[in-house]
Parts: C-alpha cells; sequence; structure tokens
C-alpha cells in the first residue's frame, strides 16, 4: 500500500474534487520516487503512540504466528513458514499491522527453523497473527575510521527500533602490502568462522540528532568500534507536510491537465546504468523546490 498524500484533501490546492480514483497514489508515487523515499513521509504509531512502521513501506516477507502470544520480555513464537535463519537476530517484526495491537517487535534470537524470540511484546496477539518483515526502513552504514558516529540517510529520525553491529576487515586504504597497519583481533577471528557476525546493540545506549542523522553507536567487545552498522529505524511524520501536499496536488493537477503521464517520464539506459528523468510539465522547478528539503541523502 503506497503513499496517498491527497487523502481527504480539501479545498485550496486548485484540486477538482472528489479526485479521480488512483490519482492520489499516482501523484503521491512520484514524489516518493523523486524524494528517493519508497517507505513514503507518513509513519504509523501503535496503540501507546509509538512510532513503529512506515505507513507506505511494502513487507518483504509475512510470517504467520502460531499460537496466542502473551505481554512480556523474550516471548518465544513459532511461526510459519518455517524459515527462520539465525541472521534474522535483530530483524523488526510489526505484529498485526494497522489492526488496535500493532506493534514493532525486536527478534533477539532463534531457534531451529520456525523459532524466534522476541525482545518485548506490548499487547496480547491471538493466533495467526501477522509479523511483517521490512515495514521499517533498514539501512547498512560504515563506520567511518576509528570513530563511532554513522549517518542515515532519511530523516527525521523518529525511532531507532533496532541496532546492530560487526567487526570486519577495514579499508584498502588501510593495508599495506596485504597486512593491515593495524590488525583487528576481532576481524581476524571472524575470518576464519565465515562472514562476521551481526551483532545487536542495545539502543538506549545509542543516541541519535533527530535532522542530522548522525547516530552515535557504543563501543562493542574489548572496546573497540564497529566496522559496519545495520540501523533499523522509522524516520518522517505523523502526517504528510504542508508543502509535501502542495506538491502531490500540483502533481495531481498536472496529469490531469495532460490526460495521463504518457510522454512525460523518459528512460535512458546504457549497460547496466539507467537514468529516469521527469519532464517540466510534471515535475517542474517548482515543484521541485517543495520536496527538495524532504529528498533522501546520497551516501556513499
Amino acid at each position: 500500500m503506497g503513499s496517498n498524500y491527497l487523502d481527504g484533501i480539501e479545498d485550496g490546492y486548485g484540486l477538482s474534487l472528489p479526485l479521480a480514483p488512483g490519482l492520489g497514489e499516482l501523484a503521491s508515487s512520484i514524489v516518493d520516487s523523486y524524494l528517493m523515499r519508497p517507505e513514503g513521509l507518513v509513519y504509523d504509531k501503535d496503540a501507546n503512540g509509538n512510532p513503529c512502521a512506515m505507513k507506505a513501506a511494502e513487507p518483504s516477507l509475512t510470517f504467520t504466528i502460531q499460537g496466542a502470544l502473551t505481554p512480556g520480555a523474550s516471548v518465544v513464537a513459532t511461526v510459519s513458514p518455517a524459515i527462520v535463519r539465525p541472521d534474522l537476530v535483530g530483524e523488526v517484526l510489526v505484529l498485526d499491522y494497522q489492526t488496535p495491537s500493532m506493534e514493532a517487535c525486536v527478534v533477539a534470537a532463534t531457534s531451529g527453523n520456525n523459532q524466534v524470540t522476541l525482545l518485548n511484546v506490548q499487547f496480547a496477539h491471538s493466533a495467526n497473527a501477522s509479523a511483517d518483515v521490512g515495514r521499517v526502513i533498514t539501512e547498512d552504514r560504515s563506520m567511518p575510521n576509528k570513530r563511532s558516529v554513522a549517518r542515515v540517510a532519511k530523516w527525521p529520525i523518529i525511532n531507532v527500533v533496532s541496532l546492530l553491529g560487526r567487526y570486519a576487515y577495514g579499508r584498502r586504504s588501510d593495508q599495506v602490502g596485504g597486512l593491515y597497519q593495524e590488525m583487528n583481533l576481532l576481524a581476524s577471528v571472524q575470518t576464519f568462522g565465515g562472514p562476521p557476525q551481526w551483532i545487536p546493540i542495545n539502543v538506549t545506549q545509542s543516541s541519535w540528532s533527530d535532522q542530522s542523522g548522525d547516530i552515535w553507536v557504543p563501543a562493542g567487545m574489548l572496546l573497540a568500534y564497529y566496522s559496519d552498522v545495520r540501523i533499523k529505524y522509522v524516520a518522517g511524520y505523523a502526517q504528510a507536510p504542508e508543502p509535501v501536499v502542495r506538491a502531490a496536488a500540483q502533481i495531481a493537477n498536472a496529469i490531469t491537465a495532460n490526460g495521463g503521464i504518457s510522454g512525460n517520464i523518459k528512460m535512458f539506459s546504457a549497460g547496466d546504468k539507467r537514468i529516469q528523468k521527469f519532464t517540466s510539465s510534471i515535475l517542474d522547478a517548482d515543484i521541485q523546490a517543495l520536496l527538495n528539503p524532504f529528498k533522501a541523502r546520497t551516501l556513499y
């Protein structure tokens, strides 16, 4: 279910109401594409008012929980399909999405191929509750050399739901003749035991800036900084900002005036490179100016 920034819109944006079916969703999808925020800008809250999911995010996988869940810490749940893997630790499962008992739960441990231990469960859930993967934003970031601060691409950060770190080899610039100037003992051990393991980090021990997107990550074992971090978070607004609504309305007007968007989006391909261009009839400079403050950062 994608964004619809024109849902419930009233007079004042130059639109002919009621909107044509699907027009609000189409205009909003163009907005999200330009912003490089496919999960949209609006988040959902649980019954306690805690932001727990991105409203337009599409789940990559949905488990069904076998049996009822009661509130508490370290709650074991049996799930279907039976495709649980050890690297599911740290994943965020959104239970009973868009129901009064909706909440985001972090996987603390796995057992076999069909059991997960949820770090904390706030509400009671009946048998066959849904558990969605992919309803929060996930980013993997390499940590700066000898620093404990990472930066995410989306903002404002509202809630960091899960945080993981791992130790791996550093950058190639840290190597001399195939050897590291500063050998990371933890990374060396990982080399003989398979790929570096993601280690859960207590979110309450971290801190972040809502607007800059900087996240301070505490050191791990032996007080060594993590090489990489995986951040699962919610970022955005309880309702669409007025400039975004106005931009979506202008796009909807342009689509209506042109009788659709045919011919207004151009695609250029060369090998594995692809460029998508919106012509001025849909995304002109004025609309882009409204949207640019909300555009995701391009991080390398």
